[in-house]
């Protein structure tokens, strides 16, 4: 007579051959969504910093050409905003053009991935642009 072993006693390394299996392409899921919420996070956050500078050119404020640009009240407006950005948010990144009654914010920022991806490299540039129309000074 032949004595039948149980079944969870015949597939002992199944499971340890599985994860072996498995685990790098679940290490690359891991790192690929921990990139694409940082960039989505980046993304939003530079849209609420031209959001934060075109709001606060439209407020029919008064813009100097001869002012640099991190002593425009606009550009400051907007790094206000980007405080939570790692490495910071440069001055330099922010574009400010009143023309025609119109006010343009255009926010740069260039974002360092976790990994190199092909194609993509080490950093990837993520640009928001804004426009709102400028409000008449009161009393017009």
């Amino acid at each position: 007579m032949r004595i039948r072993s149980k079944p969870w006693q015949r597939r002992r390394g199944a499971a340890a051959a599985e994860l072996a299996l498995w685990l790098p392409f679940l290490g690359l899921m891991f790192v690929v969504a921990i990139d694409f919420c940082r960039v989505f996070y980046a993304s939003q956050t530079i849209q609420n910093c031209a959001f934060a500078g075109a709001m606060y050119a439209s407020g029919a404020s008064p813009s100097n050409p001869a002012v640099s640009p991190s002593e425009n009240p606009v550009v400051k407006a907007a790094l206000a905003e980007g405080v939570s950005l790692n490495p910071p948010l440069q001055a330099e990144k922010v574009t400010v053009v009143t023309t025609g009654g119109q006010a343009q914010v255009t926010v740069s920022y260039d974002f360092p991935m976790i990994v190199r991806w092909p194609g993509v490299g080490g950093t990837w540039t993520i640009t928001r642009s804004v426009s709102m129309t400028v409000m008449p000074p009161p009393g017009t």
